[in-house]
Parts: structure tokens; C-alpha cells; sequence
């Protein structure tokens, strides 16, 4: 049995938040904590769409994460309607399914878990309409991941990140028994 295990934690979008936690196998610790942003904006060279473009990069980065990390959980923010951008639902749903499709690829015992915007938001604490600076200091003070990350150095969607797998580590050590059971 390995000691410590990967949860990878990802905020879709034209921006991708990414928060990678090593975890204790045995109580769930937390034992360390990268992030990084993705900037999925390219250049396309006008012979695909830059949509395909941009999930043919997300689906590059979620494969190198599945190498060099070999996660046995991925966490992520499900689609939602924005009605200030109705149409943005279609291409974060886009990202979601490529996430979802290049683990299961690498991975196809991992365990996938989603959560809506808003919940995420409500159980960080930053209530469930919070902005990003609510949401960064939500997450500053929790006192589990304040010691291991550099608040001033990460970007929102990197906080976002943060917040999908904080929810997650915490919805394991309440049900730890689903890390060992295959779907």
C-alpha cells in the first residue's frame, strides 16, 4: 500500500485553475499542495475551431497531470448557465467532458467528483454568491491549507481549484470507504 496518494483539483475554463493535493492514505492529511493556471487562449491556425483547439490543449494538460501525478481522485466545478453568458455553458461543458474523458483514459478506476459553483462556494464558507476575493479569503482561512500555499502568488482560478479539492479531502474523510469501491 502506497503511503500517499494524488487528488487532482480543477477549475474549467479558458483559464484553468489546477491544485494538486498529496494526501495521506491513511487519515487523509494533507501533505502538500501545488497549483498552477493554464491559459487555454491560442492562436488557431484557421484550420479547426478554437474551441477544439483549446480542448486539444486542456485534454494535452490533463494527461501530462494523469503521467507525472497518477492521481486516484479527480475533483472538478461542474458547467453552469451564466445568464450574463448564456453561451459559455456549452464550452465549459466542452472542458468538463474532455477532464473527465482523458483521466477515465489514463485511469479508468479513478474516482471522478463534481460539484456546482454555488456549493462549493457555501461549504468553503464564502456564501454562495461570493466573489473571487471572498473565495480567496475563505480559503486563507482555513487553517489545514493556509500553512502550505502562498496566498499572494495564486490566481483565482488557482483558489477556485483549491476550493474543489479542499470539499473533496473533506467528503472523503467523511465517507473514506468510496476511495476502495470501483464503479
Amino acid at each position: 500500500m502506497r503511503d500517499i496518494f494524488n487528488l487532482v483539483a480543477i477549475d474549467p475554463g479558458n483559464n484553468v485553475g489546477i491544485a494538486i493535493y498529496t494526501l495521506s492514505s491513511v487519515d487523509l492529511a494533507i501533505q502538500n499542495i501545488e497549483t498552477l493556471t493554464v491559459v487555454l487562449n491560442t492562436q488557431t491556425n484557421g484550420l479547426i475551431d478554437l474551441g477544439m483547439e483549446r480542448n486539444l490543449i486542456l485534454e494535452e494538460v490533463c494527461s501530462r497531470l494523469s503521467i507525472m501525478y497518477t492521481p486516484n481522485v479527480v475533483a472538478m466545478e461542474t458547467a453552469f448557465l451564466n445568464s450574463r453568458f448564456p453561451k459559455a455553458v456549452m464550452q465549459l461543458s466542452q472542458y468538463t467532458s474532455t477532464v473527465e474523458r482523458t483521466f477515465y483514459k489514463h485511469n479508468n478506476f479513478i474516482k471522478l467528483y463534481r460539484y456546482p459553483p454555488k456549493y462549493i462556494k457555501k461549504y468553503i464558507g464564502a456564501g454562495g454568491n461570493a466573489d473571487k476575493n471572498d473565495m480567496t479569503t475563505a480559503i486563507a482561512n482555513i487553517r489545514e491549507l493556509s500553512g502550505k500555499i502562498d496566498f499572494n502568488r495564486v490566481t483565482e482560478h488557482e483558489v477556485d481549484a483549491l476550493a474543489v479539492g479542499y470539499i473533496t479531502i473533506a467528503h472523503l474523510r467523511k465517507y473514506p470507504h468510496e476511495l476502495f469501491c470501483y464503479s
